[in-house]
């Protein structure tokens, strides 16, 4: 490593430091989600009619629910496969992390936004262009950490880097498209989620294996 290098790293703030942060902050968000979940007082719940009611105004809420959790397991995993790779951090890297971390902890309110109110396209938006940052961040912070290897351990190959790359663009892209197809009046374009899986699986191409990145 050179000096120039060595002067960016942040001597006594560990890997195991920022893990520890990041995952309680992930661990508060996915668990805040399911206050987006609203059940009136019981008087007002009469009869079986009135609990399926409740269902059927809180599906919104409940499907956005599920797909934030998804999303936000989905950047947990990919955050401890990224630091996996890592043999060292710098402070740019530690001030990226910090970033991602402020739009993970405002997933709850988005999700609230948009299962509250689903059929105004701009709640939509909100919620899309919140995870959108987060895989933005999650894909900087990996293009940072590879960029000529520079915080990344040997063993980790060329081939798996590129592949995590391609996974990071995923959900970023998926973003996007919901953002537009929003903007557009379509409903439910929270929905494009669904094609994150597929995508990934076709970024990973045929026959790979993983061993670090994303």
């Amino acid at each position: 490593m050179s000096g120039t290098e060595t002067e960016h790293l942040v001597y006594g703030l560990t890997k195991a430091r920022i893990e520890a942060l990041t995952d309680g902050i992930f661990a508060f968000a996915m668990t805040l989600l399911v206050t987006t979940l609203e059940i009136p007082e019981p008087q007002a719940i009469l009869d079986p009619a009135g609990v399926a009611r409740i269902i059927m105004v809180n599906f919104p809420d409940f499907l956005h629910y599920v797909l934030a959790f998804a999303v936000l397991a989905a950047f947990w995993v990919s955050h401890h496969m990224q630091f996996h790779a890592l043999r060292v951090v710098d402070r740019r890297l530690i001030w990226m992390n910090i970033a991602l971390l402020l739009f993970v902890a405002l997933v709850p309110f988005s999700t609230d936004l948009a299962g509250d109110y689903p059929d105004i396209p701009l709640s939509s938006m909100v919620f899309e262009m919140n995870i959108f940052l987060i895989g933005g961040m999650m894909f900087l912070q990996w293009l940072h950490a590879t960029d000529g290897r520079r915080l990344i351990s040997p063993e980790v190959t060329d081939a798996r880097i590129a592949i995590a790359r391609r996974r990071g663009l995923v959900i970023p892209g998926v973003s996007l498209a919901g953002i537009l197809l929003a903007s557009l009046g379509v409903g439910a374009s929270t929905l494009v989620y669904l094609l994150v899986p597929p995508l990934v699986l076709l970024a990973d191409g045929p026959k790979t294996q993983e061993t670090g990145g994303t």
